[in-house]
């Protein structure tokens, strides 16, 4: 009866909060002595979540795209301490994230705006 759009948003905005803790917690670590940063990997925690499949012949098939991606991404360091925690990265991925999920979460309250204007009008 519903298109999975509202459990895809919600599971972008699961992501979103967790990809926020990951970078604030880089962030607070930007001193700390031999921290490697994190990263939360989307196209892998969308796959677990809504287990996306192909269902026409004409559907393109999915690519690997964790290569590149994840805590393993970026381990070498410029510095003496060898943490690779660069602050001013991590702050425009931080004002990414909370765009992304402001943009997500408007798209979350129209959709759920759209069915309550559809079920006052039975």
């Amino acid at each position: 009866m519903f298109s999975r759009t509202i459990e895809f948003l919600a599971t972008s905005l699961d992501w979103a909060a967790q990809r926020q803790k990951i970078l604030t917690h880089n962030i607070a670590n930007v001193d700390t002595p031999g921290y490697k940063r994190m990263e939360l990997d989307f196209p892998q925690v969308l796959a677990e979540k809504l287990a996306l499949t192909t269902t026409h012949p004409m559907h393109l098939p999915g690519t690997d795209r964790s290569a590149g991606y994840g805590a393993g991404r970026g381990r070498w360091s410029a510095r003496v301490d060898r943490n690779d925690v660069d602050l001013d990265v991590e702050s425009v991925r931080l004002a990414q994230n909370t765009l992304y999920y402001q943009g997500v979460a408007q798209r979350l309250t129209g959709k759920f705006q759209t069915l309550r204007k559809a079920i006052e009008r039975r």
